[in-house]
Formats: C-alpha cells, sequence, structure tokens
C-alpha cells in the first residue's frame, strides 16, 4: 500500500484543507472508519466530528460538520457546510457557544428548536475536541 492520499476539505466559502496525507480517519453517521492509500471508491454522510489526518509521525485535526466524504483513486474528498483546522479554532469562543447552546436549550419546547440547539451544541464539541487533540499533539512534541 504505497503512496499517499490527496485529503481535500471544502466548504461553500473555501478550501480549508488541500494535502498530501498518509491516513484519513472521520466519523461517519454509522460509525468511525480509516483511510490509506489503496482503499475502495466509497461515498459516506459524516457526522458532526474531527477528522483526523497523519502526515508522516504527525497527526492534525479539523472540526468537520457533518457533510460528505467521498474516497476515489488515493483522493479523499470532504464537503461540509463549515469545516476548521484545530489551528483556526478560537477555544474561548468554542466554549462560549457551547454553554450559550446548553442554556438555549433547557428553555425551548419546540421540537425544532430543541434540536438547532443540539447541533450547535454538538458544533462547538467538535471544535473543542480538535483543540484538545491539537494540545495533546503538541505535548507529544515537545515529550519527543
Amino acid at each position: 500500500m504505497a503512496g499517499r492520499l490527496t485529503l481535500k476539505v471544502f466548504t461553500p466559502e473555501r478550501i480549508v484543507l488541500d494535502q498530501e496525507v498518509d491516513q484519513v480517519v472521520a466519523r461517519a453517521v454509522d460509525g468511525e472508519l480509516a483511510i490509506l492509500p489503496g482503499h475502495e471508491p466509497l461515498l459516506t454522510a459524516l457526522a458532526i466530528d474531527i477528522l483526523r489526518y497523519k502526515v508522516g509521525r504527525d497527526e492534525m485535526t479539523a472540526a468537520v460538520m457533518g457533510g460528505v466524504m467521498e474516497v476515489n483513486n488515493n483522493e479523499v474528498t470532504v464537503l461540509s457546510d463549515l469545516a476548521e483546522l484545530d489551528t483556526e479554532v478560537d477555544e474561548a469562543r468554542a466554549h462560549q457557544d457551547k454553554e450559550k447552546a446548553e442554556a438555549e436549550k433547557i428553555q425551548k419546547a419546540d421540537k425544532l428548536d430543541v434540536y438547532l440547539t443540539e447541533m450547535a451544541i454538538s458544533k462547538s464539541i467538535a471544535r473543542l475536541k480538535a483543540v484538545e487533540w491539537s494540545k495533546r499533539r503538541r505535548s507529544r512534541q515537545r515529550a519527543d
């Protein structure tokens, strides 16, 4: 399985990532999957979570707010309404957004409003998870 993957992450506003990588790990709506060079073609819906990707020994993350992922000919393409690299996430703002959404959820009675606040909470959690992975990575790099 020699070779690399080309990972591309797109949102309607921008190209978040276009990079050669060794591995991609993503959470689809029906479970987590790892993509290595030579993977069979695949199209799957993504959950709101982090996308991890490795380049050599380094592992980076991006918060991906759902979307779809296509794998074909060693190219992994992610289309999402919103995605942020771990280095772009404002941790303080993500904490504030999560707390605000949790407070709003308690006050909501309408099912749609509850669902929307749950989505906001999930998005904040994904951002915070990306930050946490980034902190762990930097900590491991300092230890090496």
